[in-house]
């Protein structure tokens, strides 16, 4: 594809027009616009300087439900929020710890508060947890997995779990305390027909422009520096750019703590390639018609079968057309 026009962008976040730092609109002096009838607009990054200041346990995954029963098995449910940061498979256990014990011990609607013994620990070897809880007898709390799973990524576990005097549990998986392994950049208004993703989501219409893999440690800088394969862009007219920046576990903007970002990129014209429909050689394939004859000349079966022929044929380029409408659907 021949390119007709580039206009390369050189952006820090400081200077956008609108929005927050990871979710900020530039709004265009001129407007970017099509200048021929046969060509699309394509996206291509050029690199990213991403400060590691985020949170891996951000706030918009770090509330776990939990139903609490007292020792007169009163039940009370509530949502317990672990403090955002950064952790380890070993503190975020003793995070989880405290809070379990606190809320215990806040009285609710007929529910008796109690101090819960609590002795979680994490192996090494095995990469799991396990969940000891001592006392009090006839008490349990239930921990809520299968409402956050994103939460339960950091303890081993996808499914609601109990433990009581009676009941202790061990990861059902392996613990992971640094579960946001890449960044997406994304746009919230330069739309794409034909790319799709299975992150968050399954099998939804995509609106990434570029992954950026979290490959230093935290307080550092992720830099990356390499071309994308161009985003093709359906935008016939672009006023202005939305960029916004999230993990590869949620669609919420990151939160950089207040530090800046820098992106490079091309909104990039090219003319579109010409080709031949598929259709048009399937129709092409098919059997000629045959040569019609005065039907005088013919017997009634000879009609019958030259009519379900032309049928069957019809039959056939409707079917050929569906497909191909489904695949270009897909």
């Amino acid at each position: 594809m021949s390119e007709i026009a580039r206009y390369t962008f050189h952006v820090n976040s400081d200077k956008r027009s609108s929005g927050t730092s990871t979710d900020m609109t530039l709004s265009l002096k001129n407007t970017l616009t099509l200048k021929s009838i046969n060509s699309s607009f394509y996206m291509d990054v050029h690199s990213a300087n991403i400060p590691f200041s985020f949170y891996q346990l951000s706030s918009e995954i770090n509330t776990l439900q939990c139903v609490f029963t007292d020792t007169f098995g009163i039940p009370k449910t509530v949502n317990v929020s672990l403090q955002v940061g950064n952790y380890t498979t070993v503190s975020v256990l003793d995070q989880l710890s405290s809070k379990l014990i606190a809320e215990a011990q806040v009285a609710g609607l007929g529910y008796t508060p109690f101090t819960p013994v609590l002795n979680f620990s994490y192996s090494t070897t095995t990469a799991k947890s396990t969940y000891i809880m001592t006392g009090p007898a006839n008490a349990s709390i239930q921990m809520n997995f299968s409402t956050n799973q994103v939460l339960g990524t950091f303890f081993g576990f996808t499914t609601n779990k109990l433990i009581s005097s009676a009941i202790s549990v061990v990861s059902t998986n392996t613990c992971v305390a640094n579960p946001v392994n890449y960044l997406l950049i994304r746009s919230g208004n330069l739309i794409q027909n034909n790319n799709r993703e299975y992150i968050i989501e399954t099998d939804v219409f995509s609106d990434i422009l570029y992954r950026v893999p979290v490959g230093t440690s935290q307080n550092t800088w992720l830099q990356h520096l390499a071309d994308t394969d161009p985003v093709q862009i359906a935008n016939d007219k672009i006023t202005s750019i939305n960029i916004y920046l999230t993990t590869n576990l949620t669609y919420t903007p990151i939160d950089l703590q207040g530090v800046n970002w820098a992106i490079s990129f091309s909104i990039i014209e090219k003319e579109n390639v010409v080709y031949k429909p598929l259709t048009d050689l399937l129709v092409s394939n098919l059997p000629p018609p045959a040569i019609d004859q005065p039907k005088a000349n013919m017997s009634p079966e000879e009609v019958a079968k030259l009519e379900k022929e032309y049928n069957d044929n019809l039959t056939k380029i409707e079917e050929y057309k569906k497909r191909l409408e489904d695949r270009l659907l897909k």
